[in-house]
């Protein structure tokens, strides 16, 4: 944020600066973009369903054009167009299969009443904390922008946003999916990071299935805390989690929390070895309308539960051991392992993107989801231009194999990004 006002605050300083009866000097519009494209293989494609239980492999392409212009003293305007296209989808490559779309386009008005405020208002990517709960999910061909208004504020030490988002228009503010939320960070202790907020989601288009089968709304809270932090080489965090409210008549009772700890040697490839343990509530009575399942809303699942994207921050527990050296300044080689359990056996399985996989309602097929291990490398080959690959196994246990079998998952990837 503080990036964002120093862009907007430079037309101030030229016009500050300017002579008199000297036009406002302003910026010169600053164009960028970047061009990634990524293939990957993975063997079962799926466990969602028996007709995904085969090998695939398929390319991704995705084009991002920005524009970062400063026109009057105190405007800021940012626009990025993004064309996202799968291998093979399209009916031939001379065809226009209309995969553009606007990204963000929004304006900003920082330092308002001359005081540490801006004010952002249109289409925008938010991110806060770890990502765990909100994420733009840069991995993602498409990623996420939410349309809204986003007052942030940056007095010494803090920093604090509010915002009001619409996901989805149905037809009247009542009807439409919202999400809205405050999120506060303390910054006062050099090395440290004190984090607290409040998310709430309401969807009023009568579309959610209840547990009794019925249709309804949604109305969900969301609040937690976050702390993070550096002592020496030891660096550490921890993140709880509650939410609760109404979905289609069912209440909503649910908690998540995730710790972190890690160490980085005193040595030439700077070895750091970490540990992880996250757990997400689930629901221990698929009947008796209390919803238990704690949902993740909007997370980055690709940087946490493990590479495949298999099992997400909901209804599980993942305890996991990363190993991580920078041989020669250019690279990053890092190692993961990941064992995954349910929390609740009568609830489902669900992937990073929040989807259930699978269920057994009767919790006859355990608790034991797998194991997974992953084997990754970054390499910036250029300034502009950075390679990551990686390949990874995934070890099912016995709740995949009483609730449909598909055997173990083998998962590759290269991705190639280019700045400019």
């Amino acid at each position: 944020m503080a990036v964002l006002v120093g862009l907007c605050g430079a037309g101030f300083a030229r016009a500050q600066t300017a002579g008199a009866g000297a036009s406002p000097a302003r910026p010169a519009p600053r164009f960028g973009g970047q061009l990634r494209a990524r293939g990957e293989t993975a063997s079962p494609l799926s466990y969602a369903t028996p007709g995904a239980l085969r090998a695939s492999e398929f390319g991704i392409l995705r084009t991002r054009l920005s524009v970062d212009a400063v026109p009057a003293m105190g405007v800021r305007v940012f626009a990025q167009l993004q064309d996202s296209r799968t291998a093979g989808t399209e009916a031939s490559t001379a065809s226009n299969e209309k995969n553009v779309d606007l990204h963000q386009g929004y304006v900003d008005l920082p330092d308002l009443w001359g005081k540490p405020l801006l004010l952002r208002i249109g289409r925008q990517e938010l991110a806060y904390g770890d990502g765990r709960l909100v994420s733009p999910l840069d991995w993602s061909a498409v990623g996420r922008a939410w349309d809204g208004v986003k007052l942030a504020a940056s007095p010494e030490g803090w920093a604090a946003d509010v915002f009001v988002t619409k996901l989805k228009e149905t037809g009247g503010l009542k009807r439409d999916t919202l999400f809205s939320g405050l999120y506060v960070s303390y910054r006062g202790l050099r090395g440290h990071e004190l984090d607290a907020y409040a998310f709430s989601r309401d969807q009023g288009d009568g579309t959610l299935v209840g547990e009794s089968g019925r249709k309804g709304n949604l109305s969900e809270r969301t609040v937690g805390s976050r702390l993070k932090g550096k002592a020496g080489r030891a660096d550490y965090s921890a993140e709880a989690a509650w939410q609760f409210g109404r979905q289609a008549g069912d209440a909503v009772r649910a908690y998540a929390g995730a710790a972190t700890a890690g160490y980085t040697f005193d040595a030439a490839w700077k070895p750091r070895l970490g540990v992880e343990a996250t757990y997400a509530s689930g629901d221990k009575d698929p009947g008796d309308a209390r919803r238990g399942t704690f949902d993740p809303l909007f997370p980055f699942g690709h940087m946490y539960q493990g590479f495949q994207d298999l099992f997400g921050w909901k209804n599980g527990e993942d305890w996991s051991v990363t190993g991580r050296v920078q041989p020669g300044g250019t690279w990053e080689l890092r190692a993961d392992y990941h064992a995954f359990r349910l929390a609740q056996a009568r609830d489902g399985w669900y992937d990073a993107a929040t989807a259930q996989t699978r269920r057994d309602a009767t919790g006859s097929s355990g608790r034991d989801v797998g194991h997974e291990a992953d084997l990754t490398a970054k390499l910036v080959v250029r300034e502009a231009v950075k390679l990551w690959f990686g390949v990874s196994r995934f070890w099912n246990s016995s709740f995949v194999k009483r609730s449909g079998g598909g055997g173990d998952r083998n998962w590759a990837f290269l991705q190639a990004t280019v700045d400019f």
